[in-house]
C-alpha cells in the first residue's frame, strides 16, 4: 500500500513519536551513541576528519576543545 505524502509523513511521525516516547533512557542512549558514530563516519567519507572536528565542535565546543587537547589534534594551517 503507498500512501500520499502527506499521509505517509503522517504515519512515520506518530510511529517515531509513539517509539521514541516507548524507549527507556538507556536504549535512547544506545540508540544515539550508535547513530553517532554513524554520522561521523559518513562525515568523514564526505568530508575527512576536519569535517568530523567541526562536526563534533558544533555540538560541544568544550568537550571537543578538551578531547582535542587530550589527542594533540591540531587545527590545520590551511582551514
Amino acid at each position: 500500500m503507498t500512501l500520499p505524502l502527506p499521509e505517509y509523513d503522517k504515519v512515520v511521525r506518530k510511529f517515531v513519536d509513539d517509539y521514541v516516547n516507548n524507549l527507556t533512557p538507556d536504549q535512547l542512549r544506545e540508540i544515539v551513541h550508535e547513530q553517532a558514530h554513524i554520522d561521523f563516519e559518513n562525515t568523514r567519507k564526505d568530508y575527512g576528519q576536519i569535517g568530523v572536528w567541526e562536526e563534533m565542535s558544533g555540538w560541544d565546543s568544550d568537550l571537543f576543545e578538551s578531547i582535542s587537547k587530550e589527542f594533540n589534534i591540531q587545527e590545520d594551517e590551511d582551514s
